[in-house]
C-alpha cells in the first residue's frame, strides 16, 4: 500500500483502513518509488479529532509530518486553517479553533519518545521535518528474518519496510508474517492450532 507524497492525504483513507486489519502502514513514496516515510494508524491514534481536518486538506507527505509524535509544525497547522477557510469548511475550522495548543501538546505527549533507536529512515521533502515514531523502519532484501524480527520488536512496530540501497521500496515484512514463517518452520499447522490468529 503506497501513496505519492504529493497526492491528497484523503486518497489514502482506504489504505489506512486496510492497514488497521493487515497490521501495516501506508508507505509514502516519491516519483522514483523511493520510500520517504509512512502514515501509520499508530501515529494517527496519538492525534486528536483535528487530524480529520489535516487529512481533508493536506498532501500525504504533509500529513506524514503533521501526525509526527513531536507535534504538528506550526506552518502546517496554519496551512490547514487556510485551506479550510478557502473551501468554506466553517464548522471544521471553528472546531479546530476551539482546540488550544495545550490540546495538541497533550496528544503528542501521549506518544512515546523513546523510539529513536536502530535503523530508521525519514526522507526530506525540502523541509526540516521532526520525526520520531513517524520514521519508517527499514530492512534490506538480504536482511535475515531473525534480524528483522528483533528490529520490529525494538521499535515496537508491526511492519518493517524492505528497500534497496537507494531506498526504492521493494515490499514489507509484517510481524504476523514473521510469526507465520516461524510456525511453518516449527511444523505448526495454523488450521489445527486454535491459538493461531492471522
Amino acid at each position: 500500500m503506497t501513496v505519492h507524497y504529493l497526492d491528497p492525504a484523503s486518497s489514502a483513507l482506504d489504505y489506512i483502513s486496510r492497514s488497521l486489519t493487515e497490521q501495516t502502514s501506508v508507505a509514502v513514496i516519491d516519483k522514483d518509488d523511493r520510500l520517504i516515510g509512512e502514515i501509520s494508524p499508530v501515529n494517527l491514534a496519538c492525534c486528536d479529532e483535528i487530524v480529520a481536518a489535516a487529512i481533508s486538506t493536506l498532501s500525504a507527505g504533509d500529513l506524514m509530518a503533521y501526525i509526527d509524535c513531536g507535534g504538528p509544525p506550526e506552518y502546517l497547522v496554519e496551512l490547514v486553517k487556510i485551506r479550510l477557510e478557502e473551501r468554506n469548511f466553517v464548522a471544521m475550522l471553528e472546531l479546530m479553533e476551539e482546540f488550544s495548543n495545550s490540546s495538541i501538546s497533550s496528544s503528542s505527549s501521549s506518544c512515546s519518545s523513546d523510539d529513536e533507536l536502530g535503523s530508521s529512515f525519514h526522507g526530506s521533502l525540502g523541509r526540516n521535518f521532526t520525526a520520531r515514531r513517524s520514521e519508517a523502519i527499514i530492512c534490506y532484501p538480504w536482511s535475515s528474518l531473525v534480524a528483522v524480527m528483533f528490529q520490529a520488536l525494538a521499535h515496537r512496530v508491526s511492519c518493517v519496510w524492505v528497500v534497496e540501497e537507494d531506498h526504492t521500496l521493494v515490499g514489507t515484512v509484517t510481524f504476523a508474517g514473521i510469526l507465520k514463517v516461524f510456525r511453518s518452520v516449527a511444523g505448526v499447522d495454523p488450521k489445527r492450532d486454535k491459538s493461531f490468529k492471522q
